[in-house]
């Protein structure tokens, strides 16, 4: 009985598998060249993305440790605040100084403790620390005590001797936060 296949000289079956090896070798060329482009382009976002909110964008590429959540932030905090509005502070800037001056880990990445927030997600914790960040430009434009934004919220946001603080730690709060946020401000604006 005949088979279906065919057989071919051993030359042909070489030739076969070098093209094979050709064709894969071109398919990993051009994935490569892919991603280098959209890395490109995702580089070029990010960069328009921080100079239109005002930051710096050099000492953020730099220093900021999350560099893969701040996409995700800055979208965020674009839903809530004009990037032209008139706020005490950059609130974009502010966000990402709350971030790096927090560090937490995966679930506290911005040390938000309310039990809706708390053991969540970077979403969730971002959303939260948004939405303080608002509530407070309201209330601070409605008080005349504090002229300094950063130590009004940190009252608020991180308040000195909070039992969920037993190492002390929020004392430091104001002077981490203003310390990134004098650093990711565009100060040329």
């Amino acid at each position: 009985m005949k088979s279906n296949t065919m057989d071919y000289p051993s030359e042909a079956n070489s030739w076969m598998a070098d093209v094979q090896s050709l064709l894969e070798l071109a398919r990993v060329l051009i994935t490569d060249a892919l991603l280098e482009l959209q890395s490109q382009r995702q580089a070029q976002d990010d960069t328009f993305l921080l100079d239109r909110l005002g930051l710096n964008r050099e000492r953020i590429v730099r220093s900021f440790s999350f560099p893969n959540e701040l996409s995700i932030i800055l979208h965020l905090a674009e839903h809530t605040f004009d990037p032209l509005g008139r706020y005490p502070v950059n609130p974009f800037a502010l966000i990402l100084a709350i971030r790096e001056s927090e560090r937490g880990r995966p679930g506290l990445e911005f040390g938000v403790m309310h039990p809706e927030a708390r053991e969540t997600n970077l979403r969730t914790q971002a959303e939260w620390a948004i939405g303080t960040i608002k509530k407070n430009f309201e209330r601070f434009e409605k008080q005349t005590e504090e002229k300094d934004f950063i130590a009004f919220l940190g009252k608020r946001y991180a308040p000195v001797g909070a039992k969920n603080d037993p190492e002390g730690l929020n004392q430091n709060w104001v002077k981490n936060v203003r310390y990134w946020y004098d650093a990711f401000i565009n100060s040329e604006k």
